[in-house]
C-alpha cells in the first residue's frame, strides 16, 4: 500500500510540473501586444528625440508618428485575429492542461497493465530463502546457508561448503573464520587446512600470523613436498627477519619445482629482495670478527614456547614486549646494524610505521660511513614501504 501511496504522489508531483504553465494566468497574446506597446513607446520617444535635435522638422515628426500609429493598428488587429481563431476552433490551454493530467495517469497505468506483473504476490526475504536454489544467485544462495548456520552452528557440512565460497567472495574474515569451524567439526583435510591459511594470510593484509603459520605446519606434515605451505613457511622467517632460514627455505622450494612451475620467478623475486636487504649475493652474512658487539637475540625456545599458551591478547603483549627488549639492547648497543633491521621489520609488521621510521632514522645514524649497509637500509624501507 505503502508503494502505490508513493507512486501517486510521484505522477502527482510530475503532472503539476507540467500543467503548471499552461494554467498561468500570463497570457502569450496579452504578452505579445505588451512587448508591441513597447516599440511603440521607444520609436515615439526616438522621434520626439529627433526633432529636438533638428535632424527633422515638425511635419516630419507628424509623418512619422502617423505612419507608427498605422503600424500598431494593423498590428492590433492581426492579433485579435489569432485570438478569435485560438477561441472558437482551437484548444485553449486550459484544456491542454486538463487533458495532460488526466492523460498521463491513464497511459501510465495502461503500460503497467500491459507489460507489468499487478497480480504478482510480494515475496520477503525469509521466503526467498526457503524456495528453491534453482536460478537464485550466489548472495541468496549464502544468504540460505548463513541462516541454516544460525539455527543450526555445529552443522560442520554448512561451515565446509560455505568456507571456500566466502574466499571467493574475498570475505576473508568469514572465510577464516567458516574454515575453522569445519576443521573443528569435521576434522583436519588439506584442502581445510590450505584454505584456513590462505584465507588467515589474506585477512591479515599478507602477515603471516601464528595460526596460519601453524596450519601450514600441519599441511606440510600431511603433504611434506607441498610447494605452497613451504614457500609460506619461508615467508613468514622472512617476515620475522630470519633471513637465513628464508633464504634455505626458498632455494630448497626453489631446487625441487618442476621446470615449468609457474610461481618460480616469484621465488626468485623474493631471493632477490633478499640479496638487496644483505647488499649483496644472498648468501649467509660473514661471521662477525671477534671482539664485535654481538648481534641481539630473538625469542628464545623457552620465548616461543610460552608464547604459544597465551590468548591473542597475550600474545600480543607478548610480541610487543620482545620488541621494546630488543629496542632497548639497541639503544644501548647502536652498532649491532642486524638488530636494527629486525627491529625496523618488526615495527612495520606490527603497523607502528612511525616507529619504523625512527628505527631507520637511527639505524642510518650508527652506520654513516658504510655504503654497503645503507644500500641495505634502502632496500629494506623500499620493500616495507617506508621510504628511502
Amino acid at each position: 500500500m505503502i508503494l502505490w501511496i508513493a507512486y501517486a504522489v510521484l505522477v502527482a508531483a510530475v503532472i503539476a510540473v507540467l500543467v503548471r504553465p499552461m494554467l498561468s494566468d500570463d497570457d502569450g497574446t496579452a504578452t505579445a501586444e505588451e512587448a508591441d506597446l513597447a516599440v511603440y513607446r521607444d520609436q515615439l520617444a526616438e522621434i520626439d528625440a529627433e526633432r529636438d535635435r533638428g535632424q527633422i522638422d515638425q511635419i516630419e515628426a507628424e509623418s512619422a508618428r502617423r505612419e507608427l500609429a498605422r503600424r500598431l493598428i494593423r498590428r492590433s488587429e492581426e492579433v485579435d485575429g489569432d485570438r478569435t481563431a485560438a477561441t472558437s476552433g482551437g484548444i485553449s490551454t486550459s484544456g491542454m492542461a486538463y487533458a495532460t493530467a488526466i492523460g498521463i495517469p491513464l497511459v501510465s497505468l495502461a503500460i503497467y497493465l500491459s507489460l507489468g506483473s499487478p497480480s504478482m504476490p510480494s515475496m520477503p526475504q525469509s521466503a526467498r530463502l526457503q524456495s528453491s536454489p534453482n536460478g537464485a544467485t550466489i548472495n541468496e544462495l549464502v544468504a540460505k546457508v548463513e541462516a541454516q548456520l544460525r539455527q543450526t552452528p555445529e552443522d560442520g557440512r554448512g561451515w565446509d561448503a560455505i568456507a571456500p565460497v566466502y574466499l571467493r567472495l574475498q570475505r576473508f574474515d568469514d572465510a577464516a573464520r567458516a574454515y575453522a569451524q569445519a576443521l573443528r567439526l569435521q576434522g583436519e583435510t588439506t584442502k581445510r587446512l590450505r584454505g584456513f591459511a590462505e584465507a588467515t594470510v589474506m585477512a591479515n593484509n599478507g602477515i603471516i600470523v601464528d595460526p596460519a603459520r601453524k596450519a601450514y605446519a600441519r599441511l606440510l606434515q600431511l603433504e611434506p613436498k607441498n610447494y605452497e605451505a613451504r614457500f609460506w613457511l619461508a615467508m613468514a622467517d622472512e617476515q620475522e627477519g630470519k633471513l637465513d632460514e628464508a633464504e634455505q627455505g626458498y632455494r630448497a622450494v626453489l631446487a625441487d619445482a618442476p621446470e615449468d612451475a609457474p610461481w618460480k620467478p616469484v621465488i626468485d623475486t623474493r631471493l632477490k629482495k633478499l640479496a638487496a636487504q644483505r647488499g649483496g649475493a644472498a648468501q649467509p652474512p660473514p661471521a662477525e670478527p671477534a671482539g664485535s658487539i654481538a648481534p641481539s637475540p630473538g625469542p628464545t625456545k623457552e620465548d616461543i614456547a610460552a608464547a604459544e599458551t597465551l590468548s591473542s591478547e597475550q600474545r600480543q603483549e607478548f610480541i610487543n614486549s620482545m620488541v621494546e627488549r630488543l629496542a632497548g639492547k639497541l639503544e644501548a648497543n647502536p652498532d649491532d646494524f642486524e638488530g636494527w633491521l629486525r627491529l625496523v621489520r618488526a615495527y612495520a609488521v606490527l603497523g607502528r610505521k612511525d616507529d619504523a621510521h625512527r628505527a631507520l632514522a637511527e639505524a642510518r645514524k650508527s652506520i654513516e660511513k658504510d655504503d654497503d649497509k645503507q644500500a641495505r637500509l634502502d632496500a629494506l624501507a623500499d620493500e616495507l614501504g617506508l621510504g628511502t
